[in-house]
């Protein structure tokens, strides 16, 4: 089991969600976050967003993860990723900056237990 962290921003000059992950992939709301069954994956509340309101997984999408994903202390959310999850996950984070809500869905795939 490992923690994963993704890193939720807004870019200043695009306005547009900016996502950076604990295994060094960067950029806009379409990164794709690598995961592993049993994993814990935190989404920590970062620079140009007022807080996190969501994280859940798209409309006809597999939820890949072991209940809710739920809200946590400091404006973080987590969940764990179920032991028989495969495949990916395309899901929505959604967020408010400058008193707006708004949302974005990046993904995140499955590889096999690690050994």
């Amino acid at each position: 089991m490992t923690r994963v962290k993704i890193y939720v921003s807004r870019d200043e000059k695009t306005g547009q969600l900016h996502l950076r992950d604990s295994e060094g992939h960067a950029g806009d709301g379409s990164i794709t976050t690598v995961v592993h069954p049993g994993d814990k994956v935190e989404w920590m509340l970062g620079k140009g967003l007022d807080e996190i309101t969501g994280i859940s997984p798209v409309s006809g999408s597999q939820n890949i993860f072991d209940g809710k994903v739920h809200k946590n202390g400091h404006g973080s959310w987590k969940g764990t990723v179920s032991e028989l999850a495969q495949g990916s996950e395309e899901y929505t984070i959604q967020y408010v900056a400058e008193n707006k809500t708004e949302s974005d869905n990046p993904k995140l795939k499955v590889k096999p237990p690690k050994k």
